[in-house]
């Protein structure tokens, strides 16, 4: 494990070059996989009988809706976001426009087409690895990027952390699964390779989502790389319909069944999402109010009275700090009976308390998050940097007791982008009790 990890370690960097010109590793990624998914595309277009100056005007497509799709998205939106499911969307929608201007049979070269995607997919990935970005959820297995990266984009709090590479686990696949299609274009039947595409890419993408622990938009408790999955299911099924030998009223039968299934699964997801409910405005309210009234009474480390919200939380708050210092806290936040949450917990005790100290974030053996912050009530907004921060400090010290090396950083250990507190602040008083 730790060879892996080693390994693993020493593949980020935002740049590629040493001693001349320095180029953007994603940009570098993303042009070598066109021109290896070009190569690709030529070889499977001759194994498949395809025209190659049709594949040739195809790759020249798909490369230009690349650009027209990313550019058209920051006018829309106003910003600019790369996801791969809806340039590879354009990009096949584009093809599949010219080859039906053009009066070809259009899955047979969408077939071939989907071989090279899988390749260039597989390198923008591979870019993703290298920088940081699509990032895994922290874990025992993977890869730690550093301030390099953080210069770059790369989320600062999560400088350090050891982080599952889901991007190397999706490239593998991507590899896989082309591999499987380029082996099968001489003898499948026109849209089976392209249908085998869009099954397995989506199969495989709606799992790797679960592991993935950057912020993407979500609809239902879905994120949007999840109901786009769900969409290219649908269309594979729509395109197997006719070898499917079933009868109309029978696939529509079976789609509404389908349909039912994903609504329910939709409601029981929303019904136990513990997430949602914990750390609804009401409840974060309540949990203020709690410590609020807790605090208001000189309770001891010693003696300590564990109160339980509305919603199972259980919260227990006691002084710290010498008499002659400015009056701190100790809150511990703990969900019962369940496996813990720590992020909901580390955006919970930000919302509760949002003077706490990032860097006094710790867990327990048992689960229970321990926060310091100066006493008395605060009505600030939740700051989602406060609880990104925590976050990160919680992590780094989970893995450290695992036997990880604390990674070199900055401000106490920790990363925090808020502005610096005053040197006499209750923010060094907390240092100040951190360190006896």
């Amino acid at each position: 494990m730790s060879l892996v990890n080693n390994t693993l370690d020493r593949l980020p960097r935002p740049t590629l070059g040493r001693a001349g010109r320095e180029v953007p590793t994603f940009r570098t990624c993303g042009i070598i996989g066109f021109y290896a998914a070009l190569v690709v595309t030529m070889g499977g277009g001759l194994l498949a009988g395809r025209s190659l100056l049709v594949l040739a005007v195809l790759a020249a497509v798909c490369a230009c809706s690349f650009f027209v799709w990313a550019f058209l998205r920051r006018w829309a939106s106003g910003g600019e976001r790369l996801i791969l499911l809806e340039h590879v969307w354009f990009a096949e929608a584009c093809a599949a426009a010219v080859l039906w201007a053009l009066g070809l049979p259009i899955l047979a070269y969408l077939d071939v087409l989907a071989v090279g995607l899988t390749v260039f997919l597989a390198a923008g990935r591979t870019g993703c690895l290298l920088v940081g970005c699509c990032h895994g959820r922290p874990s025992s297995v993977g890869i730690r990027y550093g301030e390099d990266c953080a210069s770059d984009g790369f989320p600062r709090w999560l400088v350090g952390i050891r982080l599952f590479p889901v991007q190397a686990v999706e490239a593998a696949g991507l590899l896989l699964i082309g591999l499987v299609g380029l082996v099968a274009l001489p003898f499948a039947d026109p849209g089976a390779v392209f249908t085998w595409f869009l099954v397995a890419y989506a199969i495989m993408r709606f799992g790797l989502e679960g592991v993935r622990g950057d912020r993407r938009p979500e609809l239902l408790g879905l994120s949007q790389n999840r109901w786009m999955c769900l969409a290219e299911l649908a269309l594979a099924l729509w395109l197997t319909r006719s070898a499917s030998g079933l009868h109309p009223k029978q696939q529509l039968a079976l789609a509404a069944f389908l349909a039912a299934a994903l609504v329910s699964c939709l409601v029981v997801r929303r019904a136990f999402d513990r997430r949602r409910w914990l750390l609804a405005e009401r409840h974060v309210a309540e949990v203020r109010d709690l410590i609020a009234t807790e605090s208001a009474s000189p309770v001891s480390a010693a003696n300590v009275d564990i109160r339980t919200s509305s919603r199972g939380l259980a919260v227990a708050v006691s002084r710290l700090g010498a008499s002659d210092g400015p009056a701190l806290l100790q809150a511990s936040f703990s969900l019962p009976g369940g496996p813990q949450d720590v992020v909901a917990l580390c955006e919970l005790a930000a919302g509760a308390l949002p003077r706490l100290a990032p860097a006094s974030g710790r867990l327990t053996d048992e689960g229970v998050l321990l926060v310091v912050a100066p006493a008395g009530r605060s009505e600030a907004p939740l700051d989602a940097s406060l609880a990104d921060s925590l976050y990160g400090t919680v992590v780094r010290r989970l893995q450290s007791a695992d036997g990880e090396p604390a990674p070199a950083t900055t401000n106490g250990g920790y990363f925090d982008p808020r502005p610096a507190p005053p040197a006499n602040g209750p923010a060094a008083a907390i240092e100040a009790v951190m360190s006896r």
